[in-house]
């Protein structure tokens, strides 16, 4: 074995400290101005230094409103409906809307200008005890929960109110933030407990993450899916805690110097660096009008570079810096100009080519770039597949398939501008998976004219070779995997199959079977870290996502559609980022939408023990 300081050109820091990617280490709270009119149950908008207190109960309902400039509150004009228990969202204090609440139970909307309160379309479902505040500005907002333990969501957008995704946990005096409609989290409660549950909001769909540590209703909330804070609230008695969430998970920091729950949150920060709270009651009869203001220390040791190796000399411990994924959310992408199901997919999920399909066989080629689909110069020869491509959008393969009357043998490859056929596969196929790249690839199962196939072709650049074949002979499968020598063949039929297989470049292995079993079903990834997503269960289109870590399966956020046979368009890239297109729910409807798969990842410092 080589010594340590004989291996050249690995350079190793001495610390005394790990390095520090993220977080609020240092952060405090301290004191800021005092409301001019004590109260609770109010809605809290804006930033630390550009703040509304709007309404609420002193103990009587109050349509007062307070401006905060960073220093001290002053009163301006009121709302036109008087309320407590009300949420509002807003950017700061010239911008924001008021709605719901008790007064007694009311829908109304009022919209702030920075100089008067303007009545606009209600709720369409009056309550109050919405999950505390609201998520957006003037323009864009998210309101959710509400009293009876409800789990209704709706969207602003500016001018109407629209009921999108039920909360999966209905409950009344959560907390809530976010920066728009499309963004948004919520945790507490439900049923006036004080519950740990927290959700996040991808603009389609509510997904359960990581509890808090101390399950609470009625507590103050700033921040978003990725840094949010929460501070305060009840558990048996009115408490000051705080955590702090980093997008995986929750944190305890720094206590509120006083306890305190229906208090007011300056909601639209965009991390969880800075907080303004105010108001609220503690005990439950005393009303309180001081202000507290959170503020994080300046990171300066930031991480630069992860994989980096460093020792720690107070501790004799040598470690290294490693990125950790997250539990991944959906999103809705872009519309394809063509609706379509079983369609070939290739690249990533800013640069995605999506290809072929039916009902039919179509020619369509579309890129994708993040935002929206283009079409481009079409296939030789039309046909749907279900998961025949791999590659880049620069340079892919799209691999037989079912063509006009038959399955088919035809392989093309794409150069970025046309497509080219080249070399057919040995034993003509549909409904099979792939993996690797345009240039080394591997393609097996599938449904060949007359049964189901367990066949296994390697593509070398330029000819096909039959290789060992899979255990079990399947169609309709997910698949795996950006090199030629790993990969996965998951679920498919006859029947609705749960097998997963391995592939080494070698023979296939069978290991942890998937949770639920499924045809039609999409997958993207490595034999490390993937996905699988969508399917039909028989006869039930899917929702369901799974998510493999090297050695299980685990089910995660669904998608916003149940949908079955959909691409994945990220084959090149790995799941941390996917994007599934096309499908069809129910099985008649095909589809053009796309939606977007995106793992949050957190620098994380690892003790090296081997």
């Amino acid at each position: 074995m080589a010594e340590y300081k004989a291996i050249h050109g690995f350079t190793v820091q001495n610390r005394t400290s790990d390095p520090v990617g993220k977080g609020v280490a240092g952060a405090t709270w301290s004191t800021g101005g005092n409301m001019n009119t004590a109260r609770s149950d109010l809605a809290g908008t804006g930033t630390q230094t550009s703040a509304l207190a709007i309404g609420g109960a002193t103990p009587s309902t109050s349509a007062a409103v307070e401006s905060y400039n960073g220093s001290a509150w002053s009163e301006i004009a009121e709302m036109n409906v008087a309320r407590n228990s009300l949420a509002g969202f807003g950017a700061s204090n010239t911008s924001a809307v008021a709605c719901g609440g008790r007064a007694p139970t009311v829908a109304n909307t009022e919209v702030w200008d920075g100089s008067s309160w303007t009545e606009v379309n209600n709720l369409n479902t009056a309550r109050f005890a919405m999950n505390i505040s609201g998520a957006g500005i003037a323009t864009s907002g998210l309101v959710s929960g509400g009293d009876s333990d409800t789990g209704i969501t709706e969207s602003w957008n500016g001018t109407s109110w629209t009921e999108v995704g039920d909360l999966n946990t209905p409950r009344a005096q959560g907390s809530m933030s976010g920066q728009t409609n499309l963004n948004a989290i919520v945790c507490g409660g439900p049923s006036g407990e004080a519950g740990g549950e927290t959700e996040t909001w991808n603009g389609s769909s509510w997904t359960e993450v990581a509890d808090l540590n101390s399950g609470r209703l009625s507590a103050g909330m700033n921040g978003t899916t990725t840094s949010a804070l929460i501070n305060g609230g009840e558990t048996t008695t009115q408490v000051t805690l705080t955590e702090a969430w980093d997008g995986t998970s929750w944190t305890e920091v720094a206590d509120l110097s006083a306890a305190r729950k229906d208090h007011g949150t300056s909601g639209h920060s965009s991390t969880s660096s800075e907080s303004l709270s105010f108001g609220g009651k503690a005990p439950a009869t005393s009303f309180k009008n001081a202000t507290e203001e959170w503020t994080a220390a300046t990171i300066t040791d930031s991480i630069i570079n992860t994989g980096q190796v460093f020792y720690r000399s107070d501790t004799g411990d040598m470690k290294v810096t490693l990125n950790v994924l997250g539990t991944g959310a959906w999103a809705t992408g872009g519309t394809m100009n063509t609706g379509r199901q079983s369609v070939g997919g290739a690249g990533t999920q800013t640069a995605g080519l999506i290809f072929g399909g039916g009902p039919g066989s179509k020619t369509v080629t579309e890129s994708y770039n993040g935002t929206a689909f283009t079409e481009l110069n079409d296939l030789n020869t039309g046909r749907a597949s279900n998961q025949h491509g791999v590659g880049t959008q620069t340079s892919a393969l799209y691999i037989a398939g079912s063509g006009a009357t038959a399955v088919v043998a035809n392989v093309e490859s794409w150069n970025g501008t046309s497509w080219s056929e080249t070399t057919d596969v040995n034993t003509a196929r549909a409904l099979g998976g792939a993996g690797g790249t345009s240039a080394s690839s591997f393609f097996a199962a599938g449904e060949t004219a007359t049964a189901n196939s367990g066949v296994n072709e390697i593509w070398n650049g330029s000819s096909w070779t039959e290789v060992n074949d899979l255990n079990t002979a399947r169609a309709s499968v997910a698949s795996t995997g950006v090199l030629a020598t790993a990969g996965f063949i998951i679920g498919g039929q006859p029947g609705v199959k749960a097998i997963v297989e391995s592939w080494n470049g070698t023979s296939w292995t069978e290991i942890a079977n998937i949770n639920t079993a499924r045809k039609e079903i999409a997958g993207d990834g490595t034999t490390s870290f993937g996905i699988v997503f969508g399917g039909v269960t028989d006869p039930a289109r899917s929702a369901l996502t799974e998510q493999w870590n090297g050695t299980a399966w685990t089910e995660v956020g669904d998608l916003g559609t149940a949908t079955g046979g959909m691409s994945s368009g990220s084959s090149a890239s790995g799941f941390a980022t996917t994007l599934g297109a096309g499908g069809s729910t129910p099985a008649s409807a095909t589809i053009a939408a796309s939606f977007e798969w995106t793992v949050p990842q957190t620098a994380t410092n690892s003790t090296i023990t081997d």
